[in-house]
């Protein structure tokens, strides 16, 4: 009696699954197959027509890969700005209600179908499916059966140390990926506003203040109007503060020549860099909005002169610190044109980006195209690196957590003045003044 029971029970979920396979639902090799046609990524030549030819397909516990080799006269970038299509027509009505032959294996033949059926079936309503493509001499085309998470808490995280400092969640596993500044010692962040950019640089600074407290030194540079980092201002580790392009060009100029005085310091010791001269300090160089840096945006010629000189420091520090212990991170809002520095680009082997608005923006802060198809999720990123490019959820931090982080570290110090008439006027002090007391609001208030 129990063998007729499960018999029949796998007989009728075999008729299932025929009938929906009848009924004109595919699977996701053919919707691919038939997404690349609607949308014009064939080539005709002539009274032939070349499609993308499917290589390999390989199952994993995330999802699918497949493999495709793509016709002479397409490229990457045409798949790549297909990408929504792509998305959503994997995910319209009869492909989200698809059941696959694992699907109904996984039935519990000892229940009820009908009740599991039903449930089968909400899952597959609120699942959607997310896309990722690369290419490496075959397109990749990594389809996730779930989407990946649109919140991920910093305070969550844990087993850091040394240097790195959390990247993103990725989808593969649901594993937290690092950067390590030690490895990698320059980065370049861009991003619209309001996409997370502001969070991931707080988040840097405060999980090196967590790790390193005594060997961390900051160069803040917010050209926002000290809206980022005003509170970070008077804790003793940070060495130089600014919050205009002259300020800026003082500090920039100042780490230059510590810098300098290092490199004499190691030649003097027969040392090469920080690591066999066993220095444990790492001095970080974070610009917030570098754009505002840009010569070709200067209205005289003395701002301009200024922004020049700012950029050629700028260089200088990502051509010539990261061995001296100097470490900088660039940041941006605005990725259009020369904003970021060419050999300060060619020396970040890191880059993140948020969404941004336009192919252009992306190709600025990445060299590539694909930020301006990110979702509009906050904290959805692209980590690349010289060897590879990874889709992340960068982690939200909580303002307490920041408070808790940098308050132990606040300490009373006087300011040191530039010799420039106008930044020691008496309102100019004030208007600095005020500015920081507003950022100590913020944080621990």
């Amino acid at each position: 009696m129990l063998l007729e029971i499960v018999s029949s029970a796998v007989m009728g979920s075999v008729a299932l699954y025929a009938h929906l396979r009848k009924a004109g639902v595919s699977n996701d090799s053919e919707k691919l197959n038939k997404i690349f046609s609607l949308t014009g990524l064939n080539v005709r030549d002539k009274d032939k027509t070349y499609t993308a030819q499917l290589v390999k397909k390989v199952s994993h516990s995330w999802g699918t890969e497949y493999r495709y080799r793509i016709p002479l006269g397409r490229s990457f970038e045409d798949y790549q700005a297909k990408l929504p299509h792509i998305q959503d027509g994997l995910n319209n009505r009869k492909t989200a209600m698809q059941f696959t032959w694992a699907d109904i294996m996984a039935l519990d033949r000892a229940r009820p179908l009908i009740p599991q059926i039903k449930e089968l079936l909400q899952k597959k309503k609120s699942a959607q499916k997310e896309v990722e493509l690369s290419y490496d001499g075959l397109l990749k085309v990594k389809v996730y059966n779930t989407p990946m998470p649109t919140l991920v808490s910093y305070e969550g995280i844990t087993h850091l140390d040394g240097w790195s400092v959390p990247v993103g969640q990725i989808r593969e596993g649901n594993t937290i990926v690092q950067h390590d500044f030690e490895q990698v010692p320059h980065m370049v962040v861009g991003g619209a506003t309001r996409y997370g950019k502001s969070n991931f640089l707080n988040m840097v600074i405060t999980t090196l203040l967590a790790q390193q407290p005594e060997n961390v030194r900051f160069t803040l540079i917010d050209l926002k109007g000290g809206v980022e980092f005003a509170g970070y201002c008077d804790i003793r580790q940070v060495a130089h503060y600014a919050e205009e392009p002259e300020e800026a060009e003082a500090a920039l100029l100042a780490v230059v020549e510590e810098m300098r005085a290092k490199q004499q310091t190691f030649k003097q010791r027969g040392v090469k860099n920080v690591q066999e001269a066993k220095d444990p300090i790492r001095h970080f160089v974070i610009v917030d909005e570098v754009g505002e840096l840009n010569p070709d945006e200067a209205v005289t010629k003395e701002e301009r002169a200024l922004k020049e000189r700012c950029q050629t420091y700028m260089s200088q520090i990502a051509r010539l610190g990261a061995g001296l212990g100097y470490r900088q991170i660039l940041a941006t809002q605005y990725p259009t044109g020369d904003v970021i520095p060419r050999q300060c680009k060619q020396n970040s082997d890191a880059k993140l980006c948020f969404r941004v608005q336009t192919t252009t923006a992306s190709r600025v802060v990445l060299d590539e195209t694909g930020a301006e198809t990110l979702p509009e999720i906050r904290g959805r990123a692209i980590y690349q690196t010289a060897d590879k490019r990874q889709i992340v959820q960068t982690p939200f931090i909580e303002p307490q957590t920041i408070r808790q982080s940098v308050k132990p570290h606040v300490v009373i110090k006087p300011r040191k003045e530039h010799d420039d008439a106008d930044r020691n006027s008496e309102a100019n002090r004030a208007t600095r003044t005020d500015t920081a007391q507003l950022g100590q609001i913020r944080f621990f208030e």
